[in-house]
């Protein structure tokens, strides 16, 4: 079997399930036009690499080709097209250098009330509906994905809960919500009724379809422009649509230690409630450095060995005078 009549059968199987495929039909079709209709028998790990090694490939594209064409010479491997698998070895990946903006609770109001001020004609999604969705994605701490794909029966008003679904990276599970987010959402229904938008998806657009997490994020940069939140002076990076999530687990810890809560106990609970599958993805939450406050972290040094956080009263420190 030659590559091009690989690819075509490769592709016409994922799409059948239900998958696009767009992005990696692209790249193996580059594939090809670069080596040319070889035998697939004949493909080596010197082809494969002529096509990751362009001078002008980052190490994220380099990784995202790599696992394409892994997948599919995996493919023909198992089908007894090819004999060995010509991959190279992948490069490791960039460490993210993603800082988190926390939002003061101030800021929070200010982008709740922009979603009316910033609204237009052409929007697909009511700014009601934008608002509702991103009180739950702070009053939550769940990603904006879970938020987006929440259903009418996944929203228990009468006992306050909400249920996610989960994902590759998240867990599973029902949460308790708080009186005022309960409130905000029986609102946010009863706006539902009275126009008659109310369909299968909790929030959805004007259409009635599924709000996509990339429109999501769209609109709240235009709430966060409109309600002039402009980040971190020293940072190149902007306030986002995720930072949410990070701010509700700051505000949450913050507000523990000021009741004198005991965090051995407590920050395990908050992991459940984030759908965190281990104690170390919340803990970095306890370790967030704003810019804004650099000067109450100078005494961390970030090149010392890490420890638990209940070993750094530093960190509590800083916690405390947030």
């Amino acid at each position: 079997m030659n590559l091009e009549e690989g690819i075509a059968l490769y592709v016409q199987r994922k799409r059948a399930a239900g998958l696009s495929f767009t992005t990696a039909n692209r790249t193996y079709r580059a594939f090809l036009r670069l080596v040319g209709d070889l035998s697939l028998s004949h493909i080596s790990v010197h082809h494969v690499l002529q096509f990751l090694d362009c001078p002008d490939t980052s190490i994220v594209a380099f990784r995202r080709r790599h696992s394409l064409l892994q997948h599919f010479f995996q493919y023909w491997v198992a089908h007894g097209a090819m004999a060995t698998l010509p991959m190279p070895q992948n490069r490791p990946p960039l460490r993210s250098h993603f800082l988190p903006y926390i939002y003061t609770r101030d800021e929070v109001r200010k982008l709740l009330q922009s979603a009316r001020a910033s609204r237009s004609t052409n929007d697909k999604i009511n700014h009601r509906t934008s608002r509702a969705a991103v009180l739950t994605l702070y009053a939550t701490g769940a990603t904006v994905g879970e938020v987006t794909r929440l259903r009418n029966e996944d929203v228990d008003l009468q006992n306050g809960c909400i249920t996610f679904s989960g994902s590759r990276l998240k867990v599973s599970r029902c949460i308790p919500i708080g009186n005022d987010l309960v409130r905000a959402m029986r609102q946010y229904v009863g706006w539902q009724s009275r126009t008659r938008t109310h369909n299968e998806f909790f929030y959805s657009r004007i259409d009635g379809k599924e709000i996509t997490p990339r429109a999501l994020r769209v609109y709240f940069e235009r709430f966060r422009r409109t309600a002039g939140i402009p980040g971190y002076r020293e940072s190149s990076q902007s306030p986002c649509l995720r930072d949410l999530r990070a701010t509700f687990a700051v505000h949450q810890i913050t507000a523990w230690i000021r009741k004198k809560e005991d965090l051995n106990r407590m920050l395990p609970a908050l992991g459940t409630y984030l759908g965190n599958a281990g104690l170390e993805s919340t803990e970095r939450y306890l370790l967030l450095t704003p810019e804004r406050f650099q000067s109450a972290l100078n005494m961390l040094s970030p090149q010392k060995a890490y420890t638990r956080w209940r070993d750094d009263p530093a960190v509590l420190q800083f916690l405390a005078s947030l």
